[in-house]
């Protein structure tokens, strides 16, 4: 299993790599409020995770916390590549999106693993 500090970095890197980019859709002159509810949500659902991996290691909070992120997740993702496959998208932005899932996948699997573990109760 991988560490919490481990997993801590990897959630804050994946993170920011996805969605920092996007922050400037926050503060554009046209505010969409499914932007802010996306992008801001994940930014601080995965700055939750992060927090409870490094601060809360096998408390109730971080196993519900690390459950909130996994689900926010995996339906952000599993919603997005359904557009963005079936989207009229260049192959190249359907395949970085695709990557991205995947990395988000793995994050999903070991933040469950890491919340749920019998070590965590």
């Amino acid at each position: 299993m991988v560490s919490r500090t481990v997993l801590a970095i990897a959630v804050a890197a994946w993170t920011l790599l996805s969605w920092g980019g996007r922050i400037r859709l926050l503060t554009a002159a046209e505010q969409d409020v499914s932007n802010w509810i996306r992008i801001g949500g994940s930014l601080l659902i995965g700055a939750a995770a992060v927090s409870v991996l490094l601060f809360a290691a096998g408390s109730a909070l971080e196993r519900w916390v690390l459950t909130l992120f996994s689900v926010w997740t995996a339906v952000l993702w599993i919603r997005s590549l359904f557009s963005v496959w079936t989207g009229d998208h260049s192959f190249g932005f359907q395949v970085v999106h695709t990557v991205l899932a995947v990395g988000f996948s793995v994050l999903v699997y070991l933040s469950m693993r890491t919340g749920w573990s019998t070590a965590a109760s």
